[in-house]
């Protein structure tokens, strides 16, 4: 029999009868810990260069001992600090244990429903036991238990049998053990354990009626353990001086839910906005408190929208405020230095008619001020004049927007925070002068990440920011956060303008109907966690604080802007992003069938070099390894080059011929991804046809691509759009295609890629992506020769 959390209410009404005793596993069903793992606890510890690894092979070494020297296969907590300190008097060992004693009281905490099933044993008259496979005896796991569960609970627990008393865990013999030591026969016990060869397999041998309890279902398992690899790459003390804290364990072991999009919401999102929405009612009250009268915090929409309906989940009262990076900025043109700086810093792929409208420039002056360029339109509109007119439109749109924020209820002269997800705080920036000097306003900015690259000086705050993590764990989780905007906003367009009564006026929106139901269930789960924090814990743990959840949720969501899995990644690739400028673009949050080309035919350093939404999420199908490599590489800021992945090439014999002679030369062919190769050959502006001898190397070939691309943008710079290739019109020779791409070749077999069918203005290079399938064995390659 097994029961998942949300089950264990009414076990004892399943139960077989004649039932005289319940029997509990203790750690993670009874007493559970604040942590990913027991030895999390061990950080605690003060042992040079960190407690977990010391005290895990101390525990190593003395279970080696006891097992040579007399048989045992469990230690006591005594032996094991023997062993981690061998010199050491009697009294320092008594200090020790104490320590290790008070860092498990510290982190544990006693799971409800099991409690209550402690009670409805009480109510019914039947004996409860613990029997647990641990180092600790049984005094010691008393006093845990009476830490973690408070002393009535503790009462209602009669004797308590730890393996380390009798030498031997469940699984080999302990029920067999402490069974004649009972008052009631084998069948009148039913016994409930996490550990299915522990608690299930072995009582159910000696007929005892066993319930193994799942505490996670197996996505769950493995997404936790990410959540602490994440963690421990964020931040140097996760698992050296501090545990991988987790106090969102008995929630994700309570969603009993099989909707895994609603399981996204719940188990993932939940405990990253629970936290963020916590703080933020926090720093409300405290800027109250110092500026002595209410700040009343505004969520900005589109973003600010799941945040906003988490915050009134838990019980705080805010306004939802329509307000973009694109009105921000068209307020915030009153002063001519803040138009210099936004037509001085755009990006080349920021076009004159994206900026046109930016500035507020009517739809009917925008044609004849455009039509001569960018860079033309750029000094146009620096004049004095158009300066002039820029900043008249700027304060009639500023007016409307300050009428829209009066609609929310700010007045004059109030006190706000602007909440959103972050990560620079843009609108602030731009907004906040505007506010402070034309409405008397006084601003903050709270954000669930802020990473800001410029010091500004202005009141901003992030619930992850430069207080916790440095620049760059901040940078890491800064780039594919386009998954966090998506699943947090509100299906409807972009605020584009104001009404005269303050209403927004929005462009955009009409995402497919898909992507919104997907993101209402992902939400539901996520207010479905803050409506029910809280309730699988019926003493909190003394280190499930402020701290602790901001780990836990940092972890949360790095592992799933790095690490998300299959099912994840599925729910994500109905999802398109809009841009959110003023302008209805669109653009996919991720495509794997474009990854996976771009990684066999270009390879990992030119993908991630590229601006993607969710590269992460692309590469998901490939394996974990591609993005643990990723994470690392932009979490620690790695200097790593393109000749840095170039391992393990081929050499290819080449034969390049123009009109007058023909050369044969060497081309190095580099590794990409999953046996692919690229070569790259330079054809000029169309002068020279290419022979790649491949017979010399396989029997069997596959051909991905065979290409012309302009020399200059092969590697786009930042901004730039990449080349279109042009396929090459390739002849083969010796080669006979036996199924799509695929060729088995003779010795002397040969492709033959033509010149540019037309004459090219600028050099270009020939790709030739390729995956040997068999190489051609040595004794050919001799007879060939």
């Amino acid at each position: 029999m097994s029961a998942r959390a949300a089950e264990l209410a009414g076990l004892l009404d399943r139960a077989p009868p004649g039932i005289g005793m319940l029997s509990l596993d203790c750690f993670d069903t009874l007493v559970w810990r604040n942590v990913q793992a027991p030895i999390d606890i061990f950080a605690d510890l003060p042992i040079p260069g960190g407690g977990i690894w010391s005290r895990t092979q101390a525990e190593i070494l003395a279970r080696r001992h006891a097992l040579a020297a007399e048989g045992r296969h469990e230690v006591t907590l005594r032996e094991i600090y023997r062993n981690l300190h061998p010199f050491a008097a009697d009294g320092e060992i008594d200090a020790a244990i104490a320590r290790e004693l008070e860092a498990e009281a510290r982190h544990c905490y006693a799971f409800a429903p099991v409690v209550e099933l402690i009670r409805d044993a009480q109510r019914r008259g039947l004996e409860v036991i613990v029997v647990s496979d641990t180092y600790l005896d049984a005094d010691q796991l008393r006093a845990l238990i009476a830490s973690a569960a408070g002393d009535e609970i503790a009462a209602m627990v009669g004797r308590i049998f730890c393996s380390s008393a009798y030498g031997v865990p469940k699984s080999l013999g302990l029920f067999e053990r402490i069974l004649p030591e009972l008052p009631v026969p084998a069948s009148a016990i039913l016994h409930v354990g996490d550990n299915k060869a522990a608690d299930q397999d072995a009582p159910g041998r000696i007929g005892i009626n066993a319930v193994h309890f799942i505490q996670f279902d197996a996505a769950a398992e493995q997404r936790l353990r990410m959540e602490a690899a994440a963690a421990t790459m964020l931040q140097p003390r996760v698992r050296r001086t501090s545990p991988a804290f987790q106090p969102h364990r008995p929630m994700v072991s309570l969603a009993d839910h099989d909707d895994r999009t609603w399981a996204l919401g719940h188990n993932v999102l939940g405990p990253i906005l629970h936290g963020f929405c916590r703080w933020l009612g926090d720093e409300i009250d405290a800027d109250s408190a110092r500026l002595g009268r209410a700040v009343k915090p505004l969520f900005l929409l589109r973003d600010g929208h799941l945040p906003h309906r988490v915050f009134e989940a838990l019980g705080g009262a805010a306004a939802a405020v329509e307000i973009s990076r694109f009105t921000a900025r068209r307020a915030g043109f009153l002063r001519a230095q803040a138009i210099r700086d936004y037509l001085c810093v755009q990006e080349d792929s920021v076009t004159a008619e994206v900026m046109a409208g930016q500035l507020g420039i009517p739809r009917h002056e925008r044609d004849r001020i455009v039509r001569d360029g960018r860079a033309a339109f750029i000094r146009t509109m620096l004049q004095p004049k158009a300066l002039g007119r820029t900043r008249e439109r700027a304060e009639a749109f500023a007016d409307r927007l300050f009428g829209h924020l009066e609609a929310a209820g700010v007045e004059r002269g109030d006190a706000v925070m602007l909440i959103d997800l972050g990560y620079n705080g843009t609108a602030q920036d731009v907004l906040e002068p505007v506010l402070r000097a034309r409405y008397g306003l006084d601003v903050s900015g709270r954000y669930l990440l802020l990473r800001e690259e410029q010091q500004t000086g202005l009141d901003k705050k992030g619930y992850l920011d430069h207080r916790h993590y440095d620049m760059g764990a901040l940078h890491a989780l800064s780039g594919p956060v386009a998954l966090i905007e998506q699943l947090c906003t509100v299906p409807q367009g972009s605020v584009v303008d104001y009404g005269p009564k303050g209403e927004a006026i929005r462009r955009g929106g009409d995402l497919k109907a898909t992507q919104n139901n997907i993101r209402d269930r992902i939400q539901d789960g996520c207010l479905a966690f803050a409506n029910t924090a809280g309730r699988g814990v019926s003493r909190p743990a003394a280190s499930d604080d402020a701290r602790s959840r901001r780990d836990a949720a940092a972890a949360c969501l790095a592992r799933l802007l790095f690490m998300p899995s299959a099912d994840e990644v599925e729910i994500f690739s109905a999802f398109e992003h809009d841009v959110n400028l003023g302008t209805s673009e669109t653009v996919r949050l991720l495509d794997t069938d474009e990854a996976a080309d771009g990684l066999r035919r270009r390879g990992l350093f030119y993908l991630s070099g590229n601006k993607r939404l969710h590269l992460p999420g692309e590469l998901q199908p490939q394996g974990l390894p591609l993005n643990l490599a990723l994470f690392s590489a932009v979490r620690f800021g790695l200097e790593l080059r393109a000749t840095d992945f170039e391992a393990g090439g081929l050499t290819l014999p080449v034969i390049v011929a123009d009109d007058r002679s023909q050369t044969l030369i060497e081309v190095e062919a580099h590794r990409t991804h999953d046996g692919y190769y690229l070569a790259t050959i330079p054809v000029g502006g169309g002068d020279y046809a290419v022979g790649v001898q491949f017979g010399v190397l396989c029997d069997w070939l596959q051909i991905e691509e065979a290409a012309f691309y302009p020399v200059r943008r092969f590697t786009p710079r930042p901004g730039e759009d990449k080349a279109t290739p042009i396929p090459a019109p390739a002849l083969f020779e010796g080669m006979n295609e036996e199924g799509e791409g695929l060729f088995r070749c003779s010795a002397d077999a040969l492709m033959l890629a033509p010149p540019l069918p037309q004459t090219a203005r600028e050099p270009h290079l020939l790709a030739i992506t390729f995956r040997p399938i068999v190489r051609r064995s040595a004794d050919a390659l001799r007879k060939a020769a």
